[in-house]
């Protein structure tokens, strides 16, 4: 290439590389005698007002894993984005040339992901990257940096019919099936990266295409659990935030389990849209997988079902110890007694309301977790329309859906955007030791959404 100065200030060294909408030249600013990276976007092109929306947006962002924006120029051909120039190998030449990353690493790339996603989400004007794919990001040393904007895109500027440029792959279903577009989008992302990263495969023309994370041998089973919820379909089953999903990824590196601090109790209130919705079952159901987990916990009766009375009637030779009464390994009383005692003792206390009203609502609301059963058959809409009246401003509450398939499921869901949404699985015997994968693995999701914040 025959020497080339643009702006009187940059000499052109080589080529990088070229896409469909860009050139990006390595150059030597002559003054300063660094480096920079320079990528040519012709106006020409079709999209060239997308591709200077990137620099619109990165520079008004600093992170360590964002280059720097020095400059931008422009003449009648097309405009320049001159900005830091990075030495380093992409993702996916990375991780090519090991095969695969032990598990410590691509937690340690994850971690660095969730802190710039998150950042990405809350700056001032929230920003959607949308295209978390191995070629747009570089390795420089063990640190992460992110290269490629063109498809990011404000938060406030997304409408219903906006259009979106993410890799088909890679990006979220819900760019292309005209479902809404959020931060969660991202999260689906940030699950294509640690499942290419766990299993060093790129060319995913479709979801179909994607081995299930459960037939991965050398990955281990929280991180599966991690990755597999990353990747849920269904927006609102993923992770409600990137900052839950850190979280969740620190926990393998200290190898933390659920602990709850000696002397104190965690209060969780479960309560239903109508009465039958399956309140006490689901209660007596997360009391057993928690004892399961060693997990002490103490079942309350917070209703007027006298349920209670009713199991011990059908028993003989309960002992009780101050009103407590244990069944099926599970300690329960009534909020009569309840009222009276010292319940430090307990990790967890599970309180079933019953069915949600203008009475129990107060009391309910107390709870530092909060759980709300729903029904989505069309003569259950009513009662369940009726309850979310009741919380409509409450942002923390788990909604769980009792007795429908997934097709229901998937149209509740709709009306439930950014909401925690869970279907609960046929489990016949609350007291019993779960033996299939969806009954565990869906008590183990609402354990996860249940200690989220209140246990470190």
């Amino acid at each position: 290439m025959q020497e080339e100065i643009w702006f009187g200030k940059y000499r052109i060294l080589k080529l990088l590389g070229q896409g469909g909408t860009a050139k990006v030249y390595l150059a030597e600013h002559i003054k300063l005698n660094s480096f920079r990276a320079i990528k040519y976007i012709s106006k020409h092109h079709p999209l060239y007002k997308l591709q200077l929306k990137e620099a619109q947006i990165l520079k008004d962002l600093k992170h360590s894993c964002i280059p720097i924006i020095y400059d931008i120029e422009e003449d009648e051909e097309g405009s320049y984005i001159i900005e830091q120039y990075l030495e380093g190998v992409t993702l996916k030449d990375y991780v090519m040339e090991r095969n695969t990353l032990s598990e410590d690493m691509i937690i340690c790339f994850a971690l660095q992901l969730c802190d710039l996603i998150h950042y990405l989400h809350s700056v001032k004007r929230p920003v959607l990257y949308l295209d978390l794919k191995p070629e747009n990001i570089m390795v420089t040393g063990k640190t992460l940096m992110l290269i490629d904007f063109g498809s990011a895109i404000y938060r406030d500027e997304i409408k219903s019919k906006t259009k979106f440029y993410g890799t088909i792959g890679y990006a979220a279903p819900e760019l292309y099936n005209n479902h809404p577009v959020d931060e969660k989008s991202d999260i689906y992302g940030i699950g294509m990266l640690l499942y290419f990263m766990v299993t060093g495969k790129l060319s995913y023309k479709s979801r179909e295409d994607i081995k299930h994370i459960d037939y991965i041998s050398n990955c281990s089973k929280k991180l599966k659990h991690i990755i597999s919820r990353c990747l849920r379909y269904n927006s609102s089953q993923r992770y409600t935030c990137v900052s839950q999903l850190k979280k969740h990824l620190s926990a393998i590196m200290n190898n933390k389990n659920y602990k709850v601090m000696k002397g104190s109790s965690i209060e969780i209130g479960i309560a239903g849209s109508q009465p039958r919705i399956g309140t006490t079952h689901l209660s007596f159901s997360l009391c057993t997988y928690l004892i399961q987990k060693n997990i002490s916990c103490l079942y309350i009766e917070y209703n007027k079902s006298r349920c209670l009375w009713k199991i011990q009637k059908r028993y003989f030779n309960l002992k009780k110890n101050k009103g407590v009464v244990k069944i099926n390994s599970i300690p329960m009383v009534n909020m009569d007694y309840a009222q009276v005692m010292d319940l430090s003792k307990y990790n967890i206390i599970v309180k079933d309301y019953g069915s949600l009203d203008s009475d129990n609502k107060e009391e309910y609301l107390k709870s530092q977790v909060k759980i709300l059963l729903l029904g989505a058959k069309d003569w259950e809409l009513g009662f369940s329309e009726e309850a979310l009246k009741l919380i409509t401003e409450y942002k923390d509450i788990i909604f769980l859906f009792n007795y429908v398939d997934t097709r229901q499921f998937g149209q509740a869901q709709k009306s439930m955007i950014f909401r925690n949404c869970l279907r609960i699985p046929y489990e016949p015997n609350p007291f019993a030791k779960f033996k299939d994968k969806v009954s565990h693995d869906f008590f183990k999701e609402l354990a996860d959404l249940c200690f989220e914040g209140v246990i470190s």
